[in-house]
C-alpha cells in the first residue's frame, strides 16, 4: 500500500512537470514600441507632398491635402520665416513637395503642372 501511494505521487509529481514543458508558449504580441524600427520613427526634418487645399498669406499658413493608400488627410502648416516670400508663388491646387519639422515648412517645392498633369492621367 506504501508503495502504491508512493507510485501515485511519483506520477502526480511527473505528470505536473512534464505537462508544463510540453504545453505551447503562447506567442508574445509586440507592442507598438518594439515593433518600430528607430529608423521609421521621424528625427528632425521629413518630406511631404500633397495638394495645396487653402493659403492664408496673412497668418503664414497653408492647408495640404495628402493621399495615401488607406487614408486622406488635411495637414496645416505654418511658413518658416525664410519660406514667407513663396507664398505668392503658391496657389489652391498645386502639387508640392514640402521639408517640414515639426508643423513648420522648411523648404516647399511646386511640382510643375506638366509632370503632375501627366502622373494624374495615369492615375498615379
Amino acid at each position: 500500500m506504501k508503495q502504491a501511494a508512493i507510485l501515485i505521487g511519483v506520477l502526480i509529481f511527473w505528470g505536473f512537470t512534464v505537462g508544463e514543458g510540453s504545453t505551447q508558449e503562447k506567442p508574445k504580441t509586440e507592442t507598438r514600441e518594439q515593433s518600430t524600427p528607430a529608423a521609421m520613427i521621424p528625427s528632425g526634418e521629413i518630406r511631404m507632398g500633397g495638394i495645396i487645399i487653402a493659403i492664408d498669406p496673412d497668418r503664414q499658413k497653408v492647408l495640404i491635402q495628402q493621399y495615401n493608400v488607406r487614408e486622406e488627410r488635411i495637414i496645416t502648416l505654418n511658413f518658416d520665416k525664410e519660406e514667407t516670400g513663396r507664398i505668392s508663388s503658391l496657389r489652391k491646387g498645386d502639387a508640392v513637395n514640402a521639408w517640414v519639422k515639426g508643423d513648420t515648412i522648411i523648404k516647399i517645392e511646386k511640382i510643375p503642372d506638366s509632370v503632375w498633369e501627366e502622373k494624374r492621367k495615369e492615375g498615379k
